[in-house]
């Protein structure tokens, strides 16, 4: 055989018994707000806030309020950003561009439960007025068309008002509100000495999906929480934490949005463009024939084609990305405990009073020597 085949034929046997090469896989870590900050720098910008949100309440339910302070100072914007827009919201009112490429600033319940978040961790570090601040903001996202339901969540009245309380202001307007969105569930007055807000949140709130005709509407998918009521016990005493905000509630009463109009003005444009395309081809193409219809035939073809390229490039989606770590109601209790640590037990109950005992714990607080202690509680 020749020299040079057989060198050849050795050079290809090599080649192909070569070993594959071997790319290490990303290392991950148990530390969620890590990986959460991970998720933030690869999000495009206009989903980092969204992944802000997440992480942000991922860490005040871990304990680790400075990362959450920080992250939500990121991703909440003032009123004045959100009302104003931006190149984004602008380019997401365009035909041919979906809502979801404007920058993520939630729907109100999200926005109003993101200042709610904030103000507490404010409370925590000894600001209340700071805090009523971020209470009173969310109340302003909490828009809708109807009076009955504007500005309507329960626990950031009260809270406004204790706050005020607290600062030596007169705080029973929020409490006469907070009572009133309340119904039946009884609201305590409030104890200015009371040096403990423990707050609590149970299950998984409402989720985004698209409806209408070209998924230009939002419909939410409702939350669930199987506890409605927590009971922190002490060997002298009990503290009752009933359900009190329903965030699908909040979600399904804020009405239409100013961009559902742009969306429903879309999907029309969309729908004549495709009615258009469908009714002119067939016809185009019989009369594009006969040599004497040909002309006309074929404009036909072309005002379907051209309208079938408006149809496909226009965009009506409704952007339903979601912070999809909130949860389904919100619930409060406040103590008077003297200053050091202290274990409570923490049980949660079903609507119908049952104790879910897989939920029950211990909680351990770290009771300041000034100023109140608020703490943040998951059923899971």
């Amino acid at each position: 055989m020749n020299p040079a085949r057989v060198i050849c034929v050795l050079v290809l046997m090599l080649a192909a018994c070569k070993a594959p090469t071997l790319h290490r896989a990303p290392e991950y870590s148990s530390d969620l707000v890590a990986e959460g900050r991970r998720l933030i720098a690869q999000a495009p910008a206009r989903d980092k806030n969204l992944w802000r949100l997440r992480v942000a309440l991922l860490a005040f339910k871990q304990g680790r309020h400075k990362e959450a302070r920080e992250l939500f100072d990121l991703a909440l914007p003032p009123v004045g950003t959100v009302l104003a827009g931006g190149a984004s919201t602008r380019r997401a009112k365009s035909l041919f561009a979906p809502e979801e490429v404007k920058v993520f600033y939630g729907e109100p319940f999200e926005r109003a439960m993101g200042w709610f978040y904030r103000g507490l961790l404010y409370w925590q570090d000894g600001e209340p007025d700071n805090a009523r601040a971020c209470f009173r903001t969310a109340q302003l996202f909490d828009g809708a068309p109807e009076a009955d339901h504007r500005g309507d969540w329960i626990l950031l009245d009260y809270l406004d008002g204790l706050a005020t309380a607290k600062l030596g202001g007169d705080g029973r307007a929020q409490l006469r509100r907070a009572r009133i969105n309340a119904g039946r569930t009884k609201l305590p007055d409030y104890d200015v000495s009371a040096n403990v807000i423990v707050v609590f949140q149970f299950g998984f709130g409402p989720l985004k999906k698209t409806g209408g005709d070209t998924g230009e509407k939002i419909v939410y998918a409702s939350g669930h929480a199987q506890a409605r009521s927590a009971v922190i016990r002490m060997p002298d005493r009990t503290f009752a934490a009933p359900a009190l905000d329903d965030l699908t509630f909040q979600a399904t009463t804020r009405g239409m949005r100013q961009v559902d109009w742009v969306l429903a003005r879309k999907a029309r444009v969309k729908n004549a463009a495709d009615l258009v395309g469908d009714i002119s081809f067939l016809p185009g193409v019989v009369l594009a024939q006969p040599e004497g219809t040909r002309t006309a035939g074929l404009a036909l073809v072309a005002t379907s084609l051209t309208a079938k390229a408006v149809g496909g490039s226009t965009q009506p989606r409704a952007d339903t990305r979601t912070w999809n770590n909130l949860p389904q109601h919100l619930a409060f209790a406040t103590l008077r405990l003297p200053p050091g640590e202290r274990e409570v037990d923490i049980d949660f109950h079903d609507a119908n009073d049952n104790l879910i005992s897989n939920f029950s714990r211990r909680l351990k607080l770290n009771i300041k020597p000034d100023g109140d202690t608020v703490v943040l509680v998951a059923d899971q």
